[in-house]
């Protein structure tokens, strides 16, 4: 198919039609319905009974929940709210909750992770225009940033502590080496490292206990990961190993 310029309003009816529609060979094959050219993606649906109802969003977002992180299904979720004509956005959130504040569930607690996810929720919907108010959500009131996350370094050097004692004499070489990097700062010195092991070889066990290590000195670490399941194994970790500090 070429190339087209496709509003972010018909981008969601596009992608329906694509996945419904068999034998097309552009997608001005997608307007024709049953004799009639409709003049938009949305219109289309709508006379193919794509859009009866809220199911088709229920739908959308359960497929990206399989491939997207919570922070990806929240920036869905406010375009939905935007241009998706839901007729029960409360009832959308309910049933997406899950989903959609599992990071912040991980990092908090199952009680106040999902008014985390709200919080962030009402920025991304202030793009549009709009806010939890105006879509009917309960509406919060967090005073932090979401961004920058805190931990307790006591805790947390207590925690490097008893994990460098278990690391073999590789792995904690490994470890001195990037803490050696980040705070005994040389020009040339590498700044990237690259950790390559089996499956069962403890790399993850390695990341944390350097985590633990930069987070006990008072500094800010965020663990970033290529895949969902990879960034929930380590404390605070998002999608896109390495390490951010900010002193």
């Amino acid at each position: 198919m070429p190339v087209v310029s496709v509003q972010d309003s018909e981008r969601f009816y596009l992608r329906m039609l694509l996945l419904r529609k068999t034998g097309v060979i552009s997608f001005n094959d997608l307007k024709p319905i049953d004799g009639t050219l409709c003049e938009t993606f949305q219109e289309a649906c709508k006379v193919l009974g794509l859009l009866d109802g809220d199911q088709h969003w229920h739908g959308t977002l359960l497929e990206a929940a399989r491939m997207q992180m919570p922070s990806d299904l929240r920036i869905l979720f406010a375009i939905i709210c935007d241009f998706g004509e839901v007729e029960n956005i409360p009832d959308l959130w309910t049933q997406h909750k899950q989903s959609l504040s599992e990071d912040f569930v991980h990092r908090y607690s199952e009680e106040t992770g999902p008014f985390y996810a709200l919080s962030e929720l009402n920025e991304l919907l202030k793009s549009y225009g709009l806010n939890l108010r105006k879509v009917n959500l309960p509406t919060v009131d967090l005073q932090c940033d979401l961004f920058r996350l805190s931990y307790d370094a006591m805790e947390e050097q207590s925690k490097f502590n008893a994990n460098i004692e278990k690391l073999n004499s590789e792995q904690r070489f490994a470890v001195y080496k990037v803490l050696h990097a980040i705070y005994e700062y040389h020009t040339d010195m590498p700044k990237c490292f690259f950790l390559d092991g089996p499956a069962g070889t403890s790399k993850t066990f390695v990341y944390s206990t350097l985590l633990y290590a930069v987070r006990g000195k008072g500094d800010q670490a965020i663990a970033v990961a290529s895949t969902r399941i990879a960034a929930t194994l380590l404390s605070g970790g998002r999608m896109p190993f390495y390490l951010s500090i900010d002193f």
